[in-house]
């Protein structure tokens, strides 16, 4: 038996039995303890008591979950936080037969605080002039940068993906920040054009000032705009409307580029970690669903429990002995198939810090193990958002379609960023077997069918 599922069921038989003791004590001792306190002492010990046991059986439930969910991926099917929020993914919020479903009672969210936009509300971007008129004079709104990228859809019609109420500061204090009146768009990620060719196809942000509802039916394909001018792209140098999109540093051999997210923290406030708001926002506007949500609080609940006593968290994550990390050279190109290695095969490739020469290995890309997809691209180089420098990679990385970070393990983070895969964490599958219902891996990723 693994060490973590012996060390999950340890945690629910004891949370469990404990929580069943305290509330068996609470409920036979009321009677006894009446008699000689006061009422409000014993109500007060009554409820102290009741809390505490449910909370212990909350424990035992989040243990429960967390049991499932790894005994599925074990299996390589699709983890159940994915799975219950499948009808807020790309994929079907781009499919307009999916559309009804995707989110409910949107009245009530916004009663409860939900902010203009939530997550699949059909919107227009307006005009290049209407956005001009919002910018100052460093092509920003509220410190958000307006870039060339992002003319081509002026116009176009598209379906609220997230709202992105907050980002995750990855150069400067590794700590959340707090994010206004910004949404993502379905589909809609940079190029990279105006940026020489930077390969990390973010997610555009868009204030909400720079889109308007509509009723007009969002399409899955997005056809740049007629307003835009033809020479929007080669004008980027000469136009200020569009801000500094390229600052050279003379003390550096090659320059900073300047784009939405190497501005993210400028354009953005300190929130207290402790927030509870951060959790919520999210639920509310949409970006998750009620299940999936209960699902992710209960695994936090429980991986807090473990830590405190030693266990194993979910999911469970080891580091490599070897200082030296493994290299596989596959030259996987756009549209092969593959399968993402087993955990065990990954942890293998890594050094004591996580790494394979030099890329983190996130646990939230645990979630994709032992499932298979095509390639999206390879990545030689992306802009660094804490330095503005291009880095030009030693070791190109593999993008997959459809597999994006789903921001769970991130206090629910909406940025939606591919995570960069080395190819020693992947297996190149022949097409000559391509999974079909018949085998235990069964399914691609719900995005093979929109490409």
């Amino acid at each position: 038996m693994h060490a973590a599922t012996t060390s999950y069921r340890k945690t629910i038989i004891a949370s469990s039995v404990a929580g069943l003791a305290v509330i068996a004590v609470t409920h036979a001792g009321q009677t006894l303890v009446s008699a000689i306190l006061p009422v409000s002492f014993v109500v007060l010990l009554t409820a102290l008591g009741w809390v505490v046991g449910l909370l212990l059986l909350l424990v035992a439930l989040g243990g429960l979950l967390v049991n499932f969910r790894y005994s599925g991926r074990e299996r390589g099917e699709e983890d159940l936080f994915l799975a219950l929020n499948r009808a807020r993914s790309e994929a079907e919020l781009l499919d307009q037969t999916g559309r009804s479903k995707a989110v409910k009672f949107p009245k009530l969210r916004r009663w409860l605080g939900a902010p203009a936009y939530i997550v699949n509300d059909t919107v227009r971007i307006r005009s290049l002039q209407e956005i001009f008129d919002t910018l100052d004079a460093n092509g920003c709104l509220d410190g958000l940068p307006f870039m060339p990228e992002m003319a081509k859809y002026c116009g176009t019609v598209g379906t609220v993906f997230r709202c992105v109420d907050k980002i995750y500061d990855y150069g400067g204090r590794k700590d959340m920040r707090r994010l206004k009146d910004t949404v993502s768009i379905a589909g809609l990620r940079c190029d990279g054009s105006a940026h020489d060719g930077c390969q990390a196809k973010c997610y555009i942000l868009w204030k909400t000032a720079w889109i308007k509802r509509t009723e007009v039916p969002a399409t899955s394909e997005v056809e740049p705009s007629v307003e835009q001018p033809g020479s929007v792209a080669s004008d980027i140098g000469t136009d200020r409307s569009f801000g500094p999109t390229f600052v050279k540093d003379d003390d550096a051999a090659d320059g900073r580029y300047v784009c939405q997210y190497t501005q993210l923290v400028r354009a953005s406030t300190r929130m207290r970690p402790s927030d509870p708001r951060q959790d919520l926002r999210p639920l509310i506007a949409g970006n998750l669903g009620v299940t999936a949500f209960g699902v992710a609080m209960l695994t936090r609940l429980f991986n807090a429990v473990q830590r405190l006593r030693g266990g194993i968290s979910f999911p469970p994550m080891y580091h490599g002995s070897s200082t030296a990390s493994r290299h596989v050279d596959l030259n996987l190109q756009p549209g092969e198939l593959v399968r993402v290695c087993d955990p065990e095969k990954i942890f293998e490739s890594l050094n004591p810090s996580g790494r394979n020469r030099g890329l983190w290995f996130d646990r939230g890309m645990l979630s994709y193990c032992k499932r298979w997809y095509r390639v999206l691209s390879r990545v030689d180089k992306i802009i660094d958002d804490a330095s503005g420098r291009m880095l030009r990679m030693k070791t190109p990385c593999i993008v997959l379609e459809g597999v994006d970070a789903s921001g769970e393990h991130v206090r629910f983070l909406a940025q939606h960023d591919y995570p960069f895969w080395r190819e020693a964490w992947l297996e190149r599958v022949d097409p000559r077997t391509q999974p079909d219902a018949s085998t235990p891996n069964r399914s691609l990723h719900p995005a093979d069918g929109h490409r």
